[in-house]
């Protein structure tokens, strides 16, 4: 399996849950029951059911969603392939705004439960300060290692709400449900507005998407069994906590769930209520503070933001300075306390970015009907519409606050999209110490580079496994980071793409127009057409270059097509003995490529493995018979820079960089790749 460049893949399903589960059974069911039961009283079960239910049509869009684009950024990054520039930016913009209020929020009510049950005196902002400084440690490491917090904190959360539930079935008293719906079912639709926020987390799992080991399969069973988990879980202790104390009592308390284990078990049960709240609020705090790093991350990724925000940490592969930036804001807005001010913004951004999510999965239908989808929305396009209408149908029942809130980042939204240079066609005009400076913070910043490899069969694979391919070698001449789509006709291939690559895929022929257009030409950087049909491949770059691809890669060796191909603007590479090194030579080192090319001389740089049975093995360079025009300029062994000199003795696996004319470098190439006879 090719190495990532990217993220690494270290979350399988039991930490996928995790991910849902902490940020789902948050604060939302130790702190909403009060409100419930203050403005619906019993029939607040009825409303957790019902929303719960509800929540299922997203749960499909979602798993659809997930398996097919396993790409970081959750909703984010889908609606940026289906869907126009700014509504995918104002769909991240959203998440993120969600995200990071929600993560505020979770911080602010974790300080209020320590400075009323434990420091009385202790200031709220260092608290979340200090809260905030440690999640965001364990978030740098990476998912997989902030999780082994989470699954601890989670454990602990699990154990004292089901002990809870289980044990106060038990002494429900039928009357305090009695009556059931003491305002009507009036309050019935607001009251699921209200609770909206509770079901928010099993979303969180795609944002993780390009860290979890066999997405295809693990994203859709992580997302129906948080959900699943989260209803029974709220409906049982919903049933409780409304049959254990009369709903007026229960509507008196800003801490309903202590207050019922307090009521059922004295101490214990109220230092268990205070454990178990302690717990949601922390693990729910660094699920969505990963998400909302990752979120950002995305948006830097494609372009809305500054690339800075997209880069990885060289070792941990996560994105620190999103991170970074979004712990800051998370302090800042944590340090007001302002509790319903936080909920009402987070509330309000995941209703409409969720809604869009929804139809994203009909836009994906339509526009990419070949992409492939390991998991499937039953009853389309119904559930995804009735999906759309469960998040927007309740934006109205937020409060005035919330909307108004709502609007004002909506705007703020808009002013940041727009002020982006390739937004606004008046940012042509900047001055040009701006434009160098942009240049040369770009020339820092590894980009992101979307690929588009046509064709998955040998050529495809070893390209794709080339520039995924993470050494020492690679990551010194690297000039970006890439993102690939595969597009193949042949289904036992895209199966086995699928296992290896985790990556999208388009499944048909790929010199067919309409199945170009599905792939979104416009945000495809390179297209490399790597089938071993020279005619084919012609089709194929030809098509990839009248769709506006810029940069447009053609295997061919019939001198006919090559001519044909140049003319046209398409790199053509002959040389089969390379091909892939020859690709990832030009995608990794244009500032090399140019140098070579100054007056018109041409020169190559390929790296060669030299094989265990190597006719070179054990020989000194001085001693191998490589053309004159060839230098050998370096040495990758063992993941070590070795300097090539002399009497330096080449090893077995040892990869040697060999700089050269065309036709000298070929032979360079069979030196050092042959073997023994």
């Amino acid at each position: 399996m090719a190495e990532q460049s990217g993220f690494k893949r270290n979350v399988g399903l039991f930490m996928a849950v995790m991910i849902g589960i902490g940020a789902m059974m948050g604060p939302g069911i130790f702190a909403l029951p009060s409100e419930v039961a203050g403005s619906a009283g019993p029939l607040g079960i009825i409303a957790y059911l019902a929303m719960g239910v509800l929540t299922l049509f997203t749960a499909f869009s979602y798993s659809e969603l997930g398996a097919a684009i396993p790409i970081a950024g959750g909703g984010y990054s889908f609606t940026s392939r289906t869907l126009p520039r700014p509504v995918a930016f104002l769909t991240g913009w959203f998440f993120w705004i969600g995200n990071t209020f929600a993560c505020s929020l979770y911080a602010v009510i974790f300080a209020l439960t320590i400075k009323a049950y434990f420091f009385p005196e202790i200031s709220v902002f260092l608290v979340v300060l200090a809260t905030t400084a440690i999640f965001t440690v364990s978030n740098l490491f990476g998912q997989a290692e902030a999780l082994k917090f989470i699954t601890i904190m989670n454990i602990i959360e699990l154990v004292v709400l089901l002990g809870v539930g289980i044990l106060g079935a038990f002494q429900v008293e039928p009357a305090n449900l009695e009556p059931f719906a003491p305002m009507g079912l009036g309050p019935l639709i607001p009251t699921m507005g209200l609770i909206y926020i509770s079901y928010v987390g099993f979303d969180l799992i795609t944002v993780a998407a390009e860290e979890i080991i066999d997405p295809a399969k693990t994203i859709p069973r992580a997302i129906f069994i948080t959900l699943g988990t989260g209803i029974a879980i709220y409906v049982l202790l919903l049933w409780v906590m409304m049959g254990v104390v009369n709903y007026s009592e229960l509507a008196e308390t800003s801490t309903p769930f202590i207050f019922v284990a307090d009521h059922l078990f004295g101490a214990w049960g109220r230092w268990a209520g205070i454990l178990a709240t302690i717990m949601a609020s922390l693990s729910a705090f660094s699920v969505t503070l990963g998400a909302s790093a990752r979120v950002l991350f995305a948006l830097g990724r494609d372009g809305h933001f500054p690339s800075v925000f997209s880069r990885l940490h060289k070792k941990y592969k996560t994105p620190h300075i999103s991170l970074f930036v979004c712990a800051g804001l998370v302090v800042v807005l944590g340090a007001s306390g302002v509790v319903r001010l936080l909920a009402s913004a987070s509330s309000f951004g995941y209703l409409i970015a969720i809604g869009i999510v929804n139809y994203t999965v009909i836009a994906l239908h339509e526009r990419m009907p070949n992409l492939r989808k390991p998991f499937k929305v039953i009853l389309y396009p119904v559930v995804p519409i009735l999906g759309i209408i469960s998040c927007w149908f309740f934006v109205p029942t937020l409060d005035s606050q919330s909307i108004l809130l709502g609007v004002a980042l909506t705007a703020v939204g808009g002013i940041l999209y727009l002020f982006q240079p390739q937004n606004r066609a008046e940012f042509s005009n900047i001055p040009s110490l701006l434009r160098t400076l942009k240049v040369k913070f770009q020339a820092y910043w590894r980009p992101h580079m979307n690929i588009l490899i046509i064709g998955g069969g040998n050529l495809g694979t070893n390209i794709a496994d080339r520039l995924l391919k993470q050494d020492e070698f690679r990551m010194v001449f690297r000039s970006a980071e890439y993102q690939i789509t595969f597009i193949e006709q042949d289904d036992d291939r895209c199966e086995k793409l699928e296992r290896r690559y985790n990556v999208p895929i388009f499944q048909g022929d790929g010199t067919k127009q309409e199945l170009l257009e599905q792939v979104e030409p416009q945000k495809m950087d390179v297209a490399i057409a790597a089938t071993n049909d020279d005619q084919r491949n012609s089709i194929m770059a030809l098509q990839a270059k009248r769709l506006g691809i810029k940069r447009v890669i053609a295997i061919a060796r019939d001198p006919d097509y090559v001519s044909l191909l140049e003319d046209s603007g398409i790199v053509c590479i002959s040389a089969p003995y390379a091909t892939a090194a020859m690709v990832e030579n030009y995608l990794d080192r244009p500032v090399m490529a140019d140098l070579f090319e100054i007056e018109g001389g041409v020169a190559n740089l390929i790296d060669v493995e030299v094989p265990g049975d190597g006719a070179v093995v054990g020989m000194e360079i001085q001693q191998i018979d490589i053309p004159e025009e060839c230098v050998v300029a370096a040495i990758i062994r063992d993941e070590e820079f070795v300097v090539p000199r002399g009497k330096t003795i080449i090893q077995k696996e040892d990869h040697v960089v060999v700089v050269g004319p065309e036709g000298s470098i070929s032979k360079a190439h069979k030196i050092f790749s042959g073997t023994k006879e």
